[in-house]
């Protein structure tokens, strides 16, 4: 606990060290984001209070800084505005009609950091979209920090960690499943999923990724087999099957023939890599998993349009559905605070309405960005970034990970990129992305 603190707090002043050498900049804030991720999750204010973390507080002071980056909205991005604004009536409706309005209510203060990060994101890409190569760099030097922990954790044991106390599914019979910088191995294989198409862009010459690339992505797909996530691995696979349609014959082959050295090696391999030891019990988990899906649909089913309200599925189950709860090793029991399903913590929690605004945010610009590809075929990087959003979309049925602020900022970010990638002007084969003028990087806005 005391460790967790000083670093919360060493990560604040360096913020503030940071930002001031840096003049005060949006850059500076988004970027500190990025490359000390792996700490944007350490709280800052207990539960009673909200719980709010490290990214809340950095983005809420923020937005006061930057308040008028706020006041006028851009025509072309107002859809986005519109939809977040009706989610947060929504959300506030919601927790005004629910059981537990003070939670709920302090609920909210967790989603708004969400809005400032990614208005914040697409207002300085519009005017310095070299940021976007900044970032990448950014998340791909996370992977690194998380590497690290699980070599740590291979060599010392577990409890290399940030936590005392783990996730009961990092150790399981079928042996240690490596969470990396997170509490939970299955978050953690689903961030190593999404990154990993991350370290497939080249950034001088985004049609040819070269060997250092594929090495790197190589290395972060090996770290989510020590993570034993099949949530992760299942999004990562979809994920690999888009790039498949839309890249040339050398990525393909190079795609194919990787997941053919997976797929025939995985009988031979499962010993050492716990994810292909656990591939034959997924029908012990559906069991157990389609019963508390069950149960949580016939809540959706007794709330469909405002939900329980956001936040309060622990306090809901605990009062009316008092099974939904693991038997810990030492007998203790646990109750769970989500259905073990993204889509069915939403659709409990915010209703079908909340539900439907919530990932139209994301599909209205993973679908403008692919039809514009489609027709120009010169929107790689969006390519790239709706592979990491689908790895993310197909992982999310089995894991919610929207609490864990690493996640949110990733996700949140690729999603960013997509909305901008369409302003970026098109590159050839030939072209340097990292050295085009900025002034010739941008079509009209």
């Amino acid at each position: 606990m005391l460790l967790l603190i000083a670093l919360a707090g060493f990560t604040l002043v360096s913020f503030f060290v940071f930002f001031f050498m840096n003049k005060y900049s949006r850059e500076s804030y988004l970027l500190f984001n990025v490359y000390f991720l792996p700490l944007m999750s350490l709280g800052v204010t207990p539960e009673a209070f909200g719980g709010l973390k490290l990214f809340d507080s950095l983005s809420y002071f923020a937005f006061f800084f930057f308040i008028r980056d706020f006041i006028f909205i851009s025509t072309k991005n107002r859809i986005y505005f519109y939809l977040f604004s009706a989610l947060m009536v929504i959300l506030f409706v919601g927790s005004l009609h629910s059981e537990f309005v003070n939670n709920s209510l302090l609920s909210i203060l967790s989603v708004l950091p969400i809005f400032i990060f990614s208005r914040l994101l697409v207002k300085e890409v519009s005017v310095n979209p070299g940021l976007m190569n900044k970032m990448i760099r950014g998340f791909q030097f996370s992977f690194l920090i998380a590497a690290v922990f699980i070599g740590m954790q291979m060599l010392a044991g577990i409890q290399f960690s940030f936590y005392q106390d783990l996730n009961p599914n990092v150790s399981t019979d079928e042996g240690i499943r490596y969470p990396g910088f997170f509490m939970d191995s299955q978050t953690n294989s689903q961030f190593l999923g999404m990154l990993s198409f991350i370290f497939l862009i080249n950034l001088k010459n985004i049609l040819k990724p070269v060997f250092l690339n594929y090495l790197l992505f190589s290395l972060v797909v090996i770290s989510m087999f020590y993570s034993g996530g099949r949530s992760g691995f299942f999004g990562f696979a979809a994920g690999f099957v888009f790039l498949l349609l839309f890249f040339g014959w050398k990525m393909r082959y190079f795609i194919g023939i990787g997941a053919l050295v997976a797929i025939t090696s995985m009988s031979f391999l499962k010993d050492s890599f716990i994810l292909f030891r656990r591939i034959n019990t997924v029908d012990d988990s559906y069991i157990f998993r389609a019963y508390i899906w069950k149960e949580a649909y016939d809540i959706f089913s007794n709330h469909k349009f405002l939900g329980i309200g956001i936040g309060n599925y622990k306090d809901y189950v605990n009062r009316y559905s008092s099974d939904q709860y693991y038997v810990l090793k030492d007998n203790t029991i646990l109750l769970l605070d989500q259905p073990e399903n993204g889509y069915l913590k939403i659709l409990t929690e915010l209703g079908v309405i909340g539900f439907v605004i919530s990932f139209l945010l994301i599909l209205i610009p993973v679908t403008k960005a692919i039809y514009a590809h489609i027709k120009t075929r010169n929107n790689y990087i969006a390519v790239f970034c709706i592979a990491s959003i689908i790895c993310w979309f197909v992982s999310f049925n089995s894991l919610y990970t929207l609490t864990d602020r690493r996640i949110v900022i990733l996700l949140t970010a690729l999603i960013c990129f997509v909305i901008k990638s369409n302003s970026i002007a098109p590159v050839n084969e030939e072209n340097d992305l990292a050295d085009i003028p900025p002034r010739n990087r941008l079509l009209p806005l």
